[in-house]
This record gives C-alpha cells, sequence and structure tokens, in this order.
C-alpha cells in the first residue's frame, strides 16, 4: 500500500526556505539565457530538470562505444535497448557504478552528451549544475563527480548529497531540528540516512538495490529451472510482477522465455508471482538489516521523532509492491511512499537551483 502524505505542519509539502548564495542571486535574472540544471546522475538513470521547464531528461545512464575507435555510437535510451544485442566491436557498458563514477571518460561524454540534449539549443553561458551525489562518496570520488561534470561543459557545480536532495523533492521539513529518515532506493545501491537541520546525521549505503533484484530473479530462475534470462527481461518481469511480501503475491502465471542452460535452446518457461517473491527475498532481507543498524545505532530522540513522522521510501525500488508493508512489518513504524519516488532527487535539486536550499559545497571551474 502506499500511504498518502497528511497534511499536518510535520508533513509540509513546501520545500523549506533558506538564503542562498549571493553569486546565485545575483545571475537569477539571467538564468533564461544560462539554462542552469538540476541533475541526478544514477546508477540505472540520468535525470535533469529545468527552472523553467521541470524535468527535461530522463535517459537510462548507458552508453554504447566502439572498442576499436573509442567512439561514442549511442547515448542514453538508445544504447540500454542495445545491451546484449550487438557484435563484439561494440560495448555497451554503465560509467557510473553504485552511485560512483566507474569510467571518468565515458562519464564525461554521456553527461555531455545529455546536458546538450536537455539544453535544447546553444546557450550564452555554460550552465549551472546541481548534481546528486551519494552520501557514502568519498572525498575523491566527488573530486571525479565534480570534473567530469565540468568537463562535460558545466560551469559551475554543486554537489548535494542525493538523500538530502529526496528529502527536499518529497517536501520533508528537514531544516528543523527534527530527525527524518529517509530511504533511497535507486539502482546501485540504497541510502539510509538521517537528516536534520538539512544535514546528514547518520547514513548507510549499500550496494543492494534495483540492480541486485534483477541478478535475484536472473540466479533463481538459472539455479531452479536451469534456464537463464537477459537482464532487461528481468528488469521487466521485476517492474510488472515483483513483491516484497506474501500478502501481495498471488499465484498468477508469468509466462517469459528464456535460454536452457543444458541444451543451449530457447525454453518458455511459466512461474508464479509467490516465486518472484522467494526470489527478491534475500536482497531486501539485506536492505532490512541496514535499516535496522542504523536505528540501532541513532540517538533516541531521533528515535521517537522519526516514530512520529514515520519513514519515507524514494527511488525507483520504492516501487516495489508491498516494500512499504514489508518494511513497516519489520520496524513497527509508518512508512510513506512519496508520490513521486522516481524524481525525488532531481526534483530536490531543481529546488536547490532555484534558491530554495542552500547548497552544501561549491565547485567552479578553473
Amino acid at each position: 500500500m502506499t500511504y498518502a502524505l497528511s497534511p499536518s505542519e510535520e508533513w509540509s509539502r513546501t520545500p523549506p526556505k533558506h538564503t542562498s548564495l549571493l553569486g546565485w542571486k545575483s545571475v537569477r535574472p539571467f538564468r533564461h539565457l544560462s539554462n542552469d540544471l538540476g541533475v541526478d546522475l544514477g546508477t540505472s538513470n540520468t535525470l535533469i530538470y529545468s527552472p523553467h521547464q521541470d524535468i527535461v531528461l530522463q535517459e537510462s545512464s548507458t552508453i554504447a562505444i566502439h572498442q576499436w575507435t573509442h567512439t561514442p555510437i549511442a547515448v542514453g535510451n538508445t544504447a540500454r535497448q542495445l545491451h546484449g544485442r550487438t557484435s563484439a566491436p561494440v560495448r555497451v557498458c554503465r560509467p557510473v557504478r553504485n552511485g560512483v563514477i566507474a569510467d571518468f571518460n565515458l562519464t564525461q561524454v554521456m553527461l555531455q552528451s545529455f546536458i546538450r540534449k536537455a539544453q535544447q539549443g546553444t546557450h550564452i553561458f555554460r550552465p549551472r549544475l546541481v548534481l546528486g551525489c551519494s552520501c557514502g562518496a568519498t572525498d575523491i570520488e566527488r573530486e571525479a563527480l565534480t570534473e567530469a561534470a565540468l568537463e562535460a561543459g558545466a560551469r559551475e557545480v554543486v554537489l548535494v548529497d542525493e538523500p538530502v536532495a529526496a528529502a527536499i523533492g518529497v517536501g520533508l521539513p528537514i531544516d528543523k531540528p527534527k530527525g527524518n529518515l529517509i530511504i533511497d532506493i535507486g539502482g546501485g545501491t540504497t541510502e539510509t540516512a538521517i537528516v536534520c537541520s538539512s544535514q546528514v546525521v547518520d547514513s548507510q549505503v549499500i550496494p543492494i538495490a534495483g540492480d541486485r533484484f534483477n541478478q535475484a530473479i536472473i540466479d533463481y530462475l538459472r539455479q531452479t529451472y536451469q534456464v537463464t534470462i537477459g537482464e532487461l527481461t528481468a528488469e521487466s518481469i521485476k517492474i510488472q510482477y515483483g513483491t516484497a511480501t506474501d500478502s501481495a503475491a498471488n499465484d498468477a502465471p508469468i509466462e517469459m522465455v528464456g535460454i536452457n542452460v543444458g541444451s543451449g535452446l530457447p525454453q518458455r518457461l511459466v512461474i508464479n508471482r509467490g516465486e518472484l517473491r522467494d526470489a527478491l527475498s534475500s536482497p531486501l532481507h539485506q536492505i532490512a538489516i541496514s535499516l535496522l543498524n542504523i536505528l540501532e545505532r541513532i540517538n533516541p530522540e531521533l528515535v521517537t521523532d522519526i516514530a512520529e513522522r514515520g519513514i519515507m521510501l524514494t527511488g525507483g525500488g520504492a516501487l516495489l509492491v508491498g516494500i512499504d508493508t514489508y518494511i513497516q512489518e519489520l520496524t513497527h513504524l509508518p512508512v510513506h511512499v512519496a508520490q513521486d519516488p522516481l524524481h525525488s532527487v532531481v526534483l530536490g535539486a531543481g529546488y536547490i537551483l532555484q534558491g530554495n536550499h542552500e547548497p552544501q559545497v561549491v565547485f567552479k571551474a578553473a
């Protein structure tokens, strides 16, 4: 089930108001020329927000390159559709892994392509970017992310922790001295964070998220039925039929076509949703352990705040049917699913871009 946000003061839908940096205020009259952008550079998807046009880009964080010439062939959703469907010289990869850059050059090329597409034409100024960053990233990883954005064409980069951006995008009053627990289940990582007074008080990042859900389905079918399916097929099955609780599952048949491991021939397979729930139980259990670890070590005052306000779920993983019930039964705390979990981070970056929340760190191009 999905819990709607209550209209009480604790769950204000209006983003917190803060005094923005003076440098940002001084260019506000010229923003129609610079086309500043908020960016959620995720492991699975990249989203870009423009203050004048809302979300202007939502593409897969995938790039296809020719291995001999090292030239890009396709970027985004087009490259994603080539996964598993290309010949040897073409390599399809995702340059961002587990919330951080795995390949600097490919990330720079991919981000540059996305920025140009989002700008939809030539602009006088290079854009400023508000860029979401994993709260578990090291200083070196943050510097690499900033450098990639600057090389991609940004004039100035603002890094903001993704749980903070997601909380702002959802509308949580994080500027108040009250604890907010947010779980951002993305493609590569799940970030569980306590946000209070506009800061991350405690957090834990684990490499268990949407990609691991897909792999769990692949592993289950291979071990149980000796049938292997592709990553895109597994993701489609997860989105259409995946469940987190027994009550959400039913015996409706799920048909798919895979490759028999023994014969190497195509094989049609039928399973039920209960089996899919069993396949997803292991990664869900690991996410639950991460949540319990944070709840066990935080200050009792913060636990009281969370008991009153509940847990907020964001990210694509929050769309898994029954995941709110699964966590609620585990913690005995209220659990809320964001109204727009896929866009929470990029919307929060957009609010920062508009001066509704003070950025944390500003990096400028040399």
